[in-house]
């Protein structure tokens, strides 16, 4: 897999800084219980999703927000795609067996705006966040939030996002949305926080 990051300038850069922090980021998800780690990414393939995703981007920018349990989030959602469906339902289920959490919040969004384009840590404890279509969330090159440089989320991959409220001595993961705007493009993003979801913006 090719590690892509962009300076302001636009300029690709591909290096061994590069490569050694993105290895150093675990796929384990039980891995976030760890202080030392603020990001967890999971290597996920989305290709059969990409037509129902496609469908969906057809339709007028949307924002899909459900909460309480797994069974009354998912209930509450519109009449989506089956696949897209029930691959939220999954990750659901796994996000609340992780975090024990009885009431989470689901927001499926169709993202065409350059909103949260700076870098920044969510105030909650601990969100997923997994695009399906579209440019996935850009993370701070080794969790600086100063670094220039941004590594880019593969479509697909899920990625575990510790907040700020996740507890003390555990740094928050800092990143930011891609500017779809700017770009022209539309991104299909599904965002799934725990109750103690405090963000004052809509991120992913």
């Amino acid at each position: 897999m090719d590690i892509v990051a962009e300076r302001p300038d636009g300029r690709t850069v591909i290096n061994a800084r590069i490569r050694q922090s993105w290895q150093r980021i675990p796929a384990r998800w039980d891995s976030i219980a760890d202080p030392q780690t603020s990001l967890v990414i999971e290597p996920r393939s989305v290709v059969e999703l990409a037509a129902p995703a496609a469908k969906l981007l057809k339709t007028e920018p949307f924002s899909h927000i459900a909460t309480g349990s797994v069974a009354e989030a998912i209930s509450q959602l519109p009449d989506l795609p089956p696949q897209i469906c029930r691959g939220i339902e999954r990750l659901a289920l796994r996000f609340a067996d992780l975090t024990g959490s009885d009431h989470i919040r689901i927001r499926l969004e169709q993202i065409v705006t350059n909103s949260c384009r700076r870098g920044h840590a969510d105030y909650t404890d601990l969100r997923l966040i997994t695009t399906y279509a579209g440019p996935g969330t850009q993370i701070a090159l080794d969790n600086d939030p100063g670094s220039e440089i941004l590594l880019d989320l593969p479509t697909g991959h899920v990625g575990l996002f510790k907040g700020r409220l996740y507890g003390e001595n555990h740094a928050p993961s800092f990143h930011r949305s891609p500017p779809a705007a700017d770009l022209g493009v539309k991104r299909l993003v599904l965002v799934i926080d725990t109750q103690t979801f405090a963000s004052e913006g809509e991120c992913g």
